[in-house]
């Protein structure tokens, strides 16, 4: 397997299966360059099942910036909630003793 990876943040670009050529690492190269990143800021290299593994988990697991912001929406989410709940209830849309199972 090989693979082109963004350097500064260790992340896949891109990868291919096959071949054992420098002319395959170097595909990997021009597509990346193609694709507008730097030559500074990519690495093609050839990896192990268990090196290519890794970084595809690096690659999926959500950030901590990508979790704090879905742990913010999920807040303002249950806030609206709970507002529209208590404007329904004051509407008379729900009953009063209307209790959110959400």
């Amino acid at each position: 397997m090989r693979v082109c990876i963004n350097k500064s943040t260790g992340k896949l670009i891109e990868s291919q299966s096959g071949g054992s050529t420098q002319e395959h690492l170097d595909t990997l190269k021009q597509n990346a360059l193609n694709a507008g990143y730097s030559e500074e800021d990519i690495e093609v290299k050839y990896v192990t099942d268990a090196e290519f593994e890794a970084i595809m988990a690096e690659t999926t697991a959500p950030t901590s910036e990508e979790i704090l912001k879905k742990e913010q929406e999920a807040k303002i989410q249950a806030k609206i909630r709970d507002l529209a709940i208590k404007e329904l209830k004051k509407e008379g849309e729900l009953p009063a003793d209307y209790k959110d199972k959400g």
